[in-house]
């Protein structure tokens, strides 16, 4: 009795793990079957744009030097937004199909410390301050290129749609296994309906401002992937002094040192 017993747990538990892996399967498959249709959808929008500038100085060979270079440098926005939204595909693209990210001893410090002097040089932040507090001895396990591009990607989100004039990126503490951060900005914030949709890939809450504005729609998507894939985890709130904060964590590399705190 005790055999069939431990033999029918066993077959149950193999059952339970099948349907886990059966199930796992048809969400991957359902997630790229949406991410595809959605590609085709945002792919319509420049390429459409692109055409029809085109076609328009194709078909008036008297065009005026201006209204030419007008359209010509439509164009190149357009073009600019393509490649940026290829860009942000092949990112998310490569997160969801990866099994394992690689990850190193990365920095902290001097990656944020590194962007700082990027985004003032690159007028990426535009008048607003980019403010960091982060130990230099903040080891943390990741991979340096997709941590890096996770942080632009919160640093330009800010910059576009928060309508502030201050953004952070803090130290909050750490734990045995991680460190805690914020990324905060003084902005508008959002309402708290669409705080849940904000990692969702494609969501915007103003779609004709963000294509305005360049938005892919995958920035913070690609911000949670990233964290995500290095086995941290990342929440949004609105701020009651107003604006966003998103606090994340990221596993400590295990031979880190102790952080002592500096001010930037």
């Amino acid at each position: 009795i005790s055999l069939y017993s431990r033999l029918r747990q066993t077959t149950t538990d193999l059952e339970r793990e099948h349907d886990r892996r059966l199930h796992e399967q048809q969400e991957k498959l359902r997630i790229k079957r949406q991410l595809t249709n959605n590609i085709n959808h945002e792919l319509k929008t420049p390429i459409g744009i692109i055409k029809g500038y085109i076609d328009t100085i194709l078909e008036d060979p008297n065009m005026d030097a201006d209204t030419q270079r007008y359209f010509i440098k439509q164009t190149q926005q357009h073009v600019a937004r393509l490649c940026a939204l290829l860009n942000d595909i092949s990112t998310i693209t490569r997160l969801d199909e990866a099994t394992i990210i690689p990850t190193d001893e990365v920095n902290f410090h001097d990656i944020v410390y590194s962007i700082s002097n990027d985004i003032k040089a690159m007028s990426i932040t535009d008048k607003m301050s980019f403010n960091h507090n982060i130990p230099l001895t903040c080891i943390v396990k990741a991979n340096q290129g997709l941590l890096n591009e996770a942080l632009l990607n919160l640093i330009r989100n800010a910059a576009t749609y928060s309508h502030g004039t201050e953004m952070g990126l803090m130290f909050e503490g750490e734990n045995a296994d991680y460190y805690n951060f914020s990324f905060y900005d003084n902005g508008v914030g959002v309402d708290e309906k669409h705080l849940a949709h904000l990692f969702d890939r494609f969501f915007r809450i103003d779609v004709g401002r963000s294509r305005r504005t360049g938005g892919t729609g995958l920035g913070l998507p690609i911000v949670k992937n990233t964290i995500k894939s290095f086995g941290g985890d990342i929440t949004v709130r609105n701020r009651a002094e107003g604006g966003l904060e998103f606090r994340f964590t990221i596993p400590k590399w295990k031979s880190a040192l102790k952080p002592t705190s500096t001010s930037n």
